[in-house]
């Protein structure tokens, strides 16, 4: 069988790359892509933790090449860990068009389960990838599941049947991957899979682009505005003035779940808004703070975890409160992902706090935990710390009730 053929992107002066490997089906048309980090024009890739990959193929193929050129219309798979499917990003993304990829390495936890079913529920499709047998782990997780990958070369030819079969038998599409032969295909295809994938198709082909990244103080502004549920014409103003950010929009928009199904031509800023939607815009801005100009998250995935799982939890913790509001939910949120941002930008953290056009109460919650914002900042950190207790303790001026503060402390 020929190769897929596929046209890559000459790299010139480009400084981002990611690289695209087809899935074929049954009959050998191609209907999707693995979408794989790379950090230069090279086959390579050095990838110091799987997270910050993610996340940079996300910016990558979304902000600065464009999904529409990096993959058409087809699916796309994707490498996520855990910290990834916890977070928020996957939904800066059109679910219908992407399978989420659980890695070999990954403990299949019954919050993970969970985790799956809300992505499952949300669009997405979830596939266990690198397997090569069926053990209990694995049938119990099944119902979280939509594709399961065969690590084919790593499976004994004689046990290849009986393993397709119980899969299929479970009712989930198989892929087989790292066809690298002919009769490997053919096996697989007589086996039943669904799909397939390997070098014997196409090797990943990388394209590329220019990195864009828009000012982090405009990112912050407009996430700050998003957050607060201003009215669209004030963000679209803000917009106006960061031609780069208003550029990933369009890119947002354009990668939209459209109601007829049709991809809508944009014509205005609010245009653009309403198709992408705000919460869609909040989490691509919360991406954006955390890559640096190489395209990679500054620093290392636990400071991108723990800025996440603050912001989370501060944001839930307000709307555990009885007296709680949207706005103040939306400032707390702010102020989980701004309280590690400076480590990120190798600044001071008052000099890098004062830079910001935040509000007052923000900025007092960052440098001196005072006020609401302040106190759950601190709780935050206690939970961090695995001292419950305390977090206990100082709950208790906030919460109007022992349920209340066990209530918030379950947010985290």
């Amino acid at each position: 069988m020929n190769s897929v053929s596929i046209e890559a992107v000459a790299p010139g002066d480009a400084d981002v790359f990611v690289a695209r490997q087809p899935v074929m089906d049954r009959a050998g048309r191609l209907v999707a892509y693995e979408l794989l980090f790379r950090d230069g024009p090279a086959g390579g890739a050095r990838i110091g933790d799987e997270l910050r990959c993610t996340s940079a193929v996300i910016e990558r193929a979304v902000g600065s090449i464009g999904l529409e050129r990096l993959a058409g219309s087809k699916a796309c798979f994707l490498n996520c860990p855990p910290d990834f499917l916890f977070s928020d990003y996957p939904y800066v993304l059109p679910a219908s068009r992407f399978v989420l990829e659980i890695p070999e390495s990954v403990e299949l936890t019954s919050s993970l389960s969970r985790r799956c079913s809300e992505l499952r529920g949300a669009g997405f499709q979830i596939a266990l990838d690198d397997v090569k047998s069926m053990t209990d782990e694995i049938r119990w997780f099944l119902p979280a599941v939509d594709i399961v990958k065969i690590d084919w070369p790593f499976v004994e030819r004689a046990a290849l049947p009986g393993l397709v079969s119980q899969f299929k038998r479970a009712g989930k599409v198989v892929l087989a991957e790292k066809i690298d032969s002919p009769e490997d295909a053919e096996l697989a295809r007589q086996l039943g899979c669904d799909l397939l994938q390997g070098f014997y198709f196409a090797k990943p082909q990388i394209l590329s682009g220019k990195r864009a990244m828009p000012p982090v103080k405009a990112i912050l502004h407009v996430f700050e505005l998003v957050g607060s549920d201003a009215p669209l014409g004030t963000i679209a103003q803000a917009l106006r003035e960061t031609p780069m950010l208003v550029a990933q929009l369009l890119r947002l928009a354009n990668t939209s779940e459209q109601p007829n199904g049709k991809t809508e031509r944009i014509s205005s800023l609010m245009q653009a808004l309403s198709i992408a939607g705000s919460r869609r815009l909040l989490h691509w801005c919360g991406l954006l703070l955390y890559v640096d100009r190489d395209g990679l998250p500054a620093e290392d995935d636990p400071l991108v975890l723990l800025a996440q799982r603050r912001a989370h939890f501060m944001e839930e913790a307000i709307d555990a409160m009885p007296d709680g509001s949207r706005a103040l939910a939306a400032a707390a949120h702010l102020t989980g992902m701004l309280s590690l941002l400076h480590v990120a930008y190798h600044m001071e953290l008052r000099s890098f706090v004062e830079e910001l056009p935040v509000a007052d109460s923000i900025r007092v919650a960052i440098l001196s935990g005072g006020g609401v914002l302040g106190e759950l900042l601190s709780v935050a950190a206690l939970l961090e710390r695995g001292d419950v207790d305390a977090a206990t303790v100082r709950l208790q001026g906030l919460a109007d009730s022992p349920a209340g503060v066990r209530k918030i402390v379950e947010c985290y």
